[in-house]
């Protein structure tokens, strides 16, 4: 077999799929089918086993078959870190001596496999799909709502990026949603964004601590009612917080080892349209009073876990410590 697939030329008849990157995965399987399979009537040369409920006899069986249709038989096996050890040790003795006849897909979350048995890297082809970088994820995003004949905002972006992670497959389906709920507008907008898959958890965070320096508890706690009337539990915002203070500690520390408030707030991937914003927080709290603070959402984390009270009420109750303290 010697195929080029999205870049790579592929020219054994075993195939790794290495890491966690679901979306990316089934689009080079995708590729693989339309490339050696013949229609729709190929499709009798094509198996998909899993790790968790199939054997080595099984993977070998399929693998003997010779294709129907198609020049060669597609055999797929995902989560192969479920097989037991006999079985992959069998399915390893293959890889050596493979039928030309099947492309076998290995579909794997790591390498640990080839790092035991580094023999194996020979008679392999091996395809890595993990987690895009920042800038690499927001390219994806950006071609993939432009092949539908639309653009994205800049903050719709970040705050897409951020409700999603980088789950190509999460953030296909939303980006599905978003492209289906504007319609015929041309710009998925914040706004969109916000009212169909949430507001930026974030900015959240942002604006509650910028209340709890004002000491507005008032104006922190309508912030907070409003993450969990969207669903946001309370141990989710105290640890949201928890988690943003130790980013304004970690900035102190910096700056404290001579480190610019731009090259920390760098140093800790704070968005630039929130660059301004956290550099007034990590001024406005000292060390000791960002301590403490984390102190509060210590105790009132473990609260939360084993409630005297409602965790509605100990996260009004925080709010309140945090403001006042």
């Amino acid at each position: 077999m010697n195929r080029r697939m999205s870049g790579m030329n592929i020219s054994s008849p075993v195939i790794f799929l290495v890491g966690d990157e679901k979306y990316l995965k089934e689009k080079a399987i995708n590729e693989l089918r339309s490339s050696l399979l013949d229609g729709s009537s190929g499709e009798l040369d094509y198996k998909v086993l899993h790790g968790s409920d199939t054997s080595a006899n099984e993977i070998l069986s399929c693998a003997s078959t010779i294709p129907f249709f198609s020049s060669k038989r597609l055999i797929v096996v995902k989560d192969f870190e479920k097989l037991s050890k006999e079985d992959t040790s069998r399915i390893t003795s293959y890889i050596k001596k493979p039928h030309q006849h099947t492309c076998l897909v290995v579909d794997i979350k790591d390498d640990d496999i080839l790092d035991q048995d580094p023999a194996l890297n020979r008679y392999i082809d091996v395809l890595k799909f993990t987690d895009l970088a920042d800038t690499e994820l927001s390219n994806w995003i950006t071609k993939y709502i432009s092949s539908r004949g639309r653009a994205i905002d800049e903050d719709a972006l970040e705050i897409l990026k951020e409700s999603q992670g980088t789950a190509l497959l999460n953030l296909s389906q939303e980006l599905e949603k978003l492209i289906t709920f504007v319609g015929s507008r041309k710009t998925i907008t914040r706004n969109d964004v916000e009212l169909l898959v949430g507001k930026s958890v974030l900015a959240s965070a942002f604006d509650i601590t910028g209340s709890v320096s004002e000491r507005d508890a008032s104006r922190a706690l309508g912030i907070v009612y409003d993450l969990m009337s969207t669903g946001k539990k309370p141990y989710e915002i105290i640890g949201l917080l928890c988690w943003h203070f130790k980013r304004i500690l970690k900035a102190h520390a910096l700056i404290s080892k001579g480190s610019t408030e731009s090259s920390a707030r760098q140093l800790l991937r704070i968005p630039r349209k929130n660059a301004k914003e956290f550099c007034a927080q990590v001024q406005s709290f000292s060390s000791d009073q960002i301590e403490a603070k984390m102190m509060v959402l210590l105790e009132a984390d473990l609260s939360v876990k084993r409630p005297k009270y409602s965790p509605s009420l100990i996260m009004e109750f925080t709010i309140i410590r945090l403001c006042l303290g």
